[in-house]
């Protein structure tokens, strides 16, 4: 083989290589570092290292479910992968604190910790959020701002919204939990509503789910 074939096979080799490197980027439509919604559970010990990747369970919803947990003695990096069959259904990010620090963002510059004020920055314009039945909501909405996902794409990228006092994990205060019920209901609020402002509501909680026609079942 000459010396360009060579090098020409090095390179081919090597481009799969690169792309599974763990570079701590959020892709909402497509992956969380290199997890992608057509990674395996087998995979995840040559992508992290398996002595970095534990099976076991995530508590972060209503009841426990069964999920891959990477990086579990590293809050600034745990994720907590979900499976459907044998294909991730959601990756769970940085799961066990709603304050940060996290490793893992967005190349715009979403991240657990945000302040509201500037995830509408990034956005370029105002958004909606609701659901704050249990203290915490969500972005429902980036109203075609520079956020806004494809919804042909296979990801979704849920932004979780929580009011800091909550997210600390101290009480609030009356004036605090006052605001709060004026958040409660069905219908979506302006991130520009003064309830979500006074409250320094920030980023708690992201987590991409594998939904949508883009996704190879």
């Amino acid at each position: 083989m000459d010396l360009v074939r060579w090098m020409m096979a090095v390179a081919l080799l090597a481009a799969p290589m690169a792309a599974q490197k763990n570079d701590w980027l959020i892709v909402p439509a497509q992956r969380v570092g290199p997890i992608t919604a057509a990674t395996t559970r087998a995979e995840l010990g040559a992508l992290f290292g398996v002595e970095n990747v534990h099976d076991g369970s995530f508590e972060g919803g209503e009841v426990p479910e069964a999920a891959t947990v990477i990086y579990p003695g590293d809050s600034s990096a745990a994720l907590a992968v979900t499976w459907d069959r044998e294909r991730p259904a959601a990756i769970h990010i940085c799961f066990s604190t709603q304050t940060g620090p996290c490793r893992w963002r967005t190349a715009s510059g979403i991240r657990i910790g945000l302040p509201i004020r500037e995830l509408e920055k990034l956005n370029g314009k105002g958004f909606q959020a609701g659901g704050f039945a249990q203290q915490r909501g969500q972005v429902v909405s980036w109203r075609k701002g520079a956020l806004e996902e494809d919804p042909a794409a296979c990801g979704h990228l849920v932004v979780r919204l929580s009011p800091a006092g909550e997210a600390e994990g101290r009480d609030l205060s009356k004036g605090e939990s006052d605001l709060v019920k004026q958040l409660q209901g069905d219908k979506p609020y302006a991130s520009s509503y003064l309830p979500l402002l006074e409250l320094n509501t920030i980023v708690s909680g992201l987590e991409l789910q594998f939904t949508g026609t883009g996704c190879a079942k």
